[in-house]
């Protein structure tokens, strides 16, 4: 090879109808160095399977619900004979498997973390079949490989796993190699790997990002490419703020913090193992591959500017602990986070007073919260306050935190709005502050802050019309 070989992954919109197999095609023989493909589910699939899993089903509503999946995959197929044939048999055969996997849950009535990954997992081994099958009726020698089968090694934190990554690059790496050397494209189940007992456990509902970094660790691969129908990171909402831009740079840590803070162009996690290996990752509108996108890499930190982006989560809730000298309780907050934890609920913000502990959480999740923290033992906690309908809006750049007055200017353009900020955070990260206001006052507080950094000027001609990446 006199290039390097890079891993590419196709979002679920990407995998979803006929004429995007051709644009996929198109990109592989534009540059033969993609020789590893990651793929989603088909859109919409993996809401499904969730759905079902929600309540019991009768034996019928699952027959119906295994055809319709079936046939929305075998109707995605080649009509070609050739094209078609084994993936229509490895179709069946997944589709039978799923079938007998839901009637167990339906006799038992019960799910564990275990199985609910498994059957979760069926939408990305049916789309890989899918994807490999076009990509060969195009004159490109695609594999289907399922990534629990050839080596991506996980901890067994079902639901939310962790790749191994040294494990999986003794494994992983040597099986790609050799299917690249002998000439053939990849086309790997994103989403999910094997535990370390043996079973399937998935990375979270985004998370095949987050594979196809996993995978070009193991490879030490200096490229990701991530293939969506809308573009890269930018300024701000579109959907919000109509003179957003595109960017086309940003470092290892303002895309991470950009991530887990609302915006969708990338899954938060994809950045660790391309930052732990160096590579690039490079963001792609598959409509409009000509277009730069961003990227994301170890020589894009500019700490020149002061807020690059602005990004935001919307229907959180402000849970407040109070107790006696909640700063110094000893052992308090160690309690609270972990009883949240117990009770799955994500913490976006924390904040400690001398008799407050205040925490941002997701709405839905509100009341689960509330019930976990109101067991802790007797007489650690005096009262808990809810503050409902909140969003948290995040202000990120590399200067953020290297130039004075950033957050002065925020917070006196939120405020020249008549929007009252609840919850600051600062610190935590020297790329990003965060704060909330009412859930009614977010579009306001949003454009107040991209109209004080940017102005209403649409800075550069390369702003693709309608992209969308964030919220």
């Amino acid at each position: 090879m006199t290039e390097p070989w890079k891993v590419a992954k196709f979002g679920g919109n990407c995998v979803s109808t006929g004429d995007m197999y051709e644009r996929i095609a198109s990109v592989v023989h534009e540059d033969l160095t993609r020789k590893f493909l990651v793929v989603s589910a088909i859109s919409g699939v993996t809401d499904t399977l969730v759905t079902i899993l929600a309540r019991p089903q009768e034996e019928k509503e699952i027959d119906s619900f295994v055809a319709d999946l079936r046939r929305k995959h075998m109707d995605l197929l080649p009509k070609s004979r050739e094209g078609a044939t084994g993936s229509g048999g490895a179709i069946d055969g997944l589709a039978t498997k799923l079938e007998r996997l839901l009637y167990g849950v339906a006799y038992t009535e019960e799910i564990t973390p275990r199985t609910r990954d498994f059957v979760l997992s069926f939408g990305e081994r049916l789309a890989a079949q899918v994807v490999a099958a076009n990509l060969c009726l195009f004159g490109i020698d695609a594999v289907p490989h399922e990534a629990d089968a050839i080596g991506l090694i996980t901890d067994d934190t079902y639901g939310n796993a962790t790749a191994l990554l040294d494990e999986t690059r003794a494994r992983l790496a040597p099986f790609l190699r050799h299917e690249a050397q002998a000439g053939r494209v990849s086309v790997i189940t994103g989403f999910f790997g094997l535990s370390r007992e043996g079973k399937t456990a998935t990375f979270g509902r985004g998370g095949s990002d987050y594979s196809a970094a996993v995978v070009a660790h193991a490879l030490e691969l200096p490229t990701i490419e991530i293939w969506k129908d809308v573009g890269g990171f930018m300024s701000a909402d579109p959907k919000i703020v109509p003179e957003a831009f595109p960017l086309s740079a940003l470092s290892y840590d303002e895309a991470a913090e950009l991530s887990y803070f609302g915006a969708k162009a990338l899954h938060p996690r994809s950045v660790q193992p391309a930052q732990a290996c160096g590579a690039s990752i490079v963001l792609k509108n598959i409509t409009r591959p000509d277009e730069t996108g961003t990227r994301i890499g170890p020589d894009t930190v500019d700490r020149s500017g002061d807020v690059k982006s602005i990004s935001y989560v919307r229907d959180l809730a402000t849970l407040k602990v109070f107790a006696t000298g909640a700063g110094q309780k000893e052992g308090l907050l160690s309690q609270v986070a972990t009883a949240l934890t117990s009770a799955g609920t994500n913490v976006y913000s924390a904040a400690t007073s001398q008799t407050c502990i205040a925490l941002l959480v997701d709405a839905d999740a509100l009341s689960r919260a509330k019930k976990a923290v109101s067991r802790l033992p007797f007489g650690l906690v005096e009262r808990i306050e809810v503050l409902p309908h909140v969003s948290l809006i995040s202000f990120v750049g590399e200067g953020v935190g290297y130039t004075h007055g950033v957050a002065a200017r925020v917070f006196r353009a939120v405020a020249d709005r008549g929007i009252n900020v609840q919850l600051i955070s600062a610190g935590a990260s020297m790329v990003a502050y965060t704060f909330t206001v009412d859930n009614q006052d977010l579009e306001r507080a949003v454009q107040a802050v991209h109209r004080e950094f940017f102005g209403h000027r649409y800075p550069g001609p390369q702003a693709p019309v309608g992209a969308r990446s964030h919220g």
